[in-house]
């Protein structure tokens, strides 16, 4: 467990750099002020994720996570023949940390800005590791 923890912290560093630096770059495009237009409404929060293209910018997150992922993937995990519960460990407590990091980082922020967010960094990384070690291992 101690082998994979400084890449959990490398990840971490990254991906939340790179999460906050699309965050932004959506952010930019619309005031916040106009986030409150998110309801319940199916059709007004798709034309929310439009307008701040998130869409866009989550694909950004994903592909710089996904080649991040195959990078430290190749150098380490294979390299030292890590297997499946040191993958899913980090998959795991980076997304964790992560997530919780962002939840705590929009502490003021409403409720589902929070929530959206948190849900974002997460699922986005895990996918793209999830990804990233299968082409990794696969390839190599």
């Amino acid at each position: 467990m101690e082998t994979i923890l400084p890449f959990v912290g490398i990840a971490l560093a990254y991906s939340l750099i790179i999460f906050f630096l699309c965050e932004e770059k959506s952010l930019r495009h619309k005031k916040l002020s106009e986030m409150k237009c998110i309801e319940y409404d199916a059709m007004k929060v798709h034309v929310c994720l439009e307008k701040y293209q998130t869409f866009r910018y989550a694909g950004y997150y994903f592909v710089s996570a996904l080649i991040f992922t195959i990078i430290i993937a190749r150098l380490s995990f294979v390299k030292h023949q890590l297997g499946l519960p040191e993958v899913l460990s980090y998959i795991f407590l980076t997304a964790l940390i992560g997530s919780t990091f962002i939840l705590l980082f929009k502490w003021k922020k409403d409720l589902l800005i929070k929530v959206f967010s948190s849900f974002m960094f997460g699922s986005i990384f895990i996918a793209a590791s999830a990804i990233g070690f299968a082409v990794s291992y696969l390839i190599g």
